[in-house]
């Protein structure tokens, strides 16, 4: 085959397809964090932020594992991103775990914002639900912050928006 710089043609289309599966991959990442954001109360320059840093975390992502497809020996490579990964899961499990189940509780709709709600000790109307954290506000005023891991791990009990119970309050 034809070499161009030092590598045939057949590297430089590898790289093409790198460099472009690389960007396709961030601008759709941060396109599904926008539409996933704005279901939610979250601010629009939070979103605007989110999508990104998600973006560029992928563009650094697909250039790194580029540059060692191409200079190292990719296995090599791939197990030593595989332990950095498992260290960073370990070191922010419970962050990435609320955004997980933040998703989830998002998605889920099982209550949302101005439904009166109570999981395990916690009880109150729901301000903000986020990624991270459902925002309640007591019968007091008292703003409470609860990680969304927790409705997970609880079980949550709804009242329906006009302070009636849901379809399921009568117990059966």
């Amino acid at each position: 085959m034809s070499q161009v710089l030092g590598l045939d043609l057949t590297r430089w289309l590898e790289l093409a397809l790198a460099i472009a599966g690389t960007v396709l991959a961030g601008y759709v990442a941060s396109w599904i964090t926008v539409k996933i954001l704005e279901k939610t109360s979250s601010h629009v320059e939070t979103s605007r932020k989110s999508s990104k840093i998600v973006k560029y975390v992928i563009f650094i992502m697909g250039a790194v594992l580029t540059i060692f497809y191409f200079v190292f020996d990719i296995v090599g490579a791939l197990v030593g991103i595989g332990v950095l990964g498992i260290a960073i899961g370990i070191g922010l499990g419970t962050v990435l775990g609320n955004l997980v189940t933040g998703i989830v509780v998002l998605v889920g709709r099982t209550f949302s914002v101005g439904d009166e709600i109570k999981v395990a000790f916690f009880e109150g109307k729901v301000v903000k639900i986020g990624v991270q954290r459902v925002v309640l506000e007591t019968k007091d005023g008292e703003i409470i912050f609860v990680p969304t891991a927790f409705f997970l791990s609880n079980p949550v009990s709804r009242k329906s928006r006009d302070g009636e119970q849901g379809k399921y309050g009568n117990g059966e």
